[in-house]
């Protein structure tokens, strides 16, 4: 019988350089494999991803027709809890983040509204959220934001914390709302103007589930993502870390200057 080498965070190797090294954590109980860049962690709660070691590219939308285009998820759209989160810096306001839908009554989408604002739309409902942020988001700047969805409650997180008045009543999810998502624009299959971000974004990711306080802060702090449904680094590409959802880029280029860390 063959054994894992044990070792702690503190006395793990470097993933770089360790190409296929895999080990035991004995402070976490999980098997740990590194890629050479990162390691990603295998235990009973399902693949956590960490990237704290390395962000090397960010992507660049440039508000007039750039995005990327997922498709369908289609364990997004058979769930009632739903969380998206990532990193952005908008360089003009009122321009979409992350858009999905089959209608004007099936759909999401995430913009930053005004200095002082989020507006979220979950089917039928829009809701412009208050973030609470001392002295507003500003243009330029890196914001790391989550957006929970737990049947008809929705949570806003700015840069790993809830907002002050970041909590809304929406519309349940519904069949189909997960359709066609797009990262950098709102979906063409609901009436109203296709709105494309402006700015620059990294590292989104989905989930079919509702993240705790405790999840996004570890995403925020310690860039530990635990079983995202697709996963999108944007380091000069536009793959799904999970393997399964790539997406097809739409005119989108990569900074290797500007990133969120």
């Amino acid at each position: 019988m063959s054994t894992l080498q044990s070792y702690t965070s503190g006395t793990r190797p470097s993933a770089s350089g360790n190409t296929g090294l895999c080990i035991f954590r004995s402070d976490t109980n999980a098997i740990e494999v590194s890629d050479g860049t990162s390691y990603q962690t295998y235990n009973s709660d399902g693949i956590t991803y960490d990237f704290s070691g390395s962000n090397t590219h960010s992507g660049v939308f440039d508000g007039g027709n750039d995005y990327i285009s997922i498709g369908t998820i289609a364990s997004l759209n058979s769930s009632n809890a739903f969380t998206a989160s990532g990193w952005f810096n908008y360089s003009s306001l009122q321009t979409v983040i992350i858009g999905s839908g089959a209608s004007s009554s099936a759909r999401f989408a995430i913009r930053p509204e005004s200095t002082s604002s989020m507006l979220v739309t979950v089917g039928s409902s829009v809701n412009t959220i208050t973030l609470g942020i001392s002295g507003g988001i500003s243009s330029g700047t890196w914001y790391h934001f989550a957006c929970v969805i737990n049947g008809t409650s929705l949570t806003i997180y700015i840069n790993g914390s809830a907002s002050d008045g970041g909590s809304a009543t929406v519309s349940s999810l519904s069949s189909g709302w997960a359709e066609d998502l797009d990262i950098g624009r709102n979906t063409p299959n609901w009436t109203g103007n296709l709105r494309y971000f402006d700015g620059k974004l990294d590292e989104i990711a989905v989930y079919d589930s509702a993240l705790t306080a405790s999840d996004i802060s570890n995403i925020y702090n310690n860039k530990i993502y635990l079983g995202p449904t697709a996963m999108y680094r944007l380091d000069n590409d536009v793959t799904d870390e999970t393997g399964n959802y790539n997406g097809t880029n739409n005119g989108v280029t990569f900074s290797t200057s500007d990133k969120p860390y």
